[in-house]
């Protein structure tokens, strides 16, 4: 059995309303599954049992296993480590992050470099995992004659990208000549990766990928000097989950979703590792260009709690 793949033979069991005293009973054979149904009183029971082992359902630990696997492939994931799982007791969603550090402490200091990849389970996703699309349809609309046609399932899964200075630490803000054209390539570097657009006839029909603005926190002093604390940037990418079909016909056009998931993953490290390539580029910058117009110098200071002595306080670098 392929691995993140569901081994319980038990696909679903739902009850659905039957006219009283009637009596069905249904055995039908496609290669995949067996159904029965059985009557008694108003209510009937249908089971479906599964006994194929080239089942394409996908729920919340599929889609997690499959992600982690396709992670820990390029690098990015190791089991046990920095990862959180959370559920809303109020809806049922479900969340799932991975906290990455990076490994190249030296060549970005005085920033360090994180990342965090993560996605939400909407309880809706789950029950058209734990259902049929035919029948959740039903239970919603009631039974039509016509074709059942149902949107795709899509799950986001996003990647925040994150350069801070140590705890109480600033720099002065680069100059604009410096940071102006490094902001936009990595500006640049992200919506080439990230971003991906759909458009019928003129329109746009699906976002399947984007990122957010570079945001950059930073203060200002009393003296009216900008300092620079941390750098951020976001963006996220949609995988696309196959569908839960009773009609054969139907289940086989589903695609599998390891496809995307790679590509996702592969994404995912090279933009990993350029966002540390670019933050150390700049990291190099402020450590050896000469300060803006207008910066003071500082001031010489003394350790007044001895020669072991550590008070905790903010450092400034530059």
């Amino acid at each position: 059995m392929r691995a993140g793949w569901r081994s319980s033979p038990l696909r679903r069991l739902s009850i659905s309303h039957m006219p009283k005293n009637s009596r069905q009973r249904a055995t039908s054979m496609d290669g995949r599954s067996i159904k029965y149904l059985t009557g008694f009183g108003h209510m009937y029971a249908r089971a479906t049992l599964s006994i194929s082992e080239e089942e394409k359902t996908v729920r919340y630990p599929e889609f997690r296993d499959r992600l982690e696997r396709v992670l820990q492939d390029v690098g990015l994931f190791a089991f046990g480590l920095n990862r959180t799982e959370t559920i809303d007791l109020a809806n049922t969603s479900r969340h799932w992050k991975f906290y990455i550090i990076s490994g190249a402490l030296q060549k970005a200091e005085p920033f360090h470099i994180s990342a965090e990849i993560g996605f939400d389970w909407s309880p809706f996703n789950e029950a058209r995992a734990y259902s049929c699309e035919e029948d959740l349809l039903t239970e919603l609309i009631g039974r039509r004659k016509e074709a059942t046609r149902t949107a795709p399932r899509w799950n986001r899964v996003n990647l925040s990208l994150r350069a801070s200075l140590p705890y109480g630490s600033t720099t002065l803000m680069p100059d604009p000549q410096l940071f102006g054209p490094w902001y936009g390539s990595i500006v640049d570097k992200v919506d080439a990766a990230f971003t991906d657009v759909k458009e019928k006839h003129g329109r746009i029909t699906a976002i399947l990928g984007g990122h957010a603005d570079l945001e950059v926190e930073g203060g200002l002093q009393s003296d009216g000097v900008v300092f620079l604390k941390a750098l951020a940037i976001s963006a996220f990418r949609m995988v696309r989950v196959p569908r839960v079909w009773d009609d054969p016909g139907r289940r086989e056009a589903e695609r599998d979703p390891e496809v995307e998931l790679s590509r996702l993953a592969s994404t995912f490290r090279a933009t990993f590792d350029e966002w540390t390539k670019s933050v150390s580029e700049l990291a190099t910058w402020i450590r050896y260009s000469p300060p803006s117009s207008g910066a003071k110098a500082l001031e010489p200071w003394f350790d007044d709690n001895g020669e072991n002595g550590e008070d905790g306080g903010p450092e400034t670098i530059q």
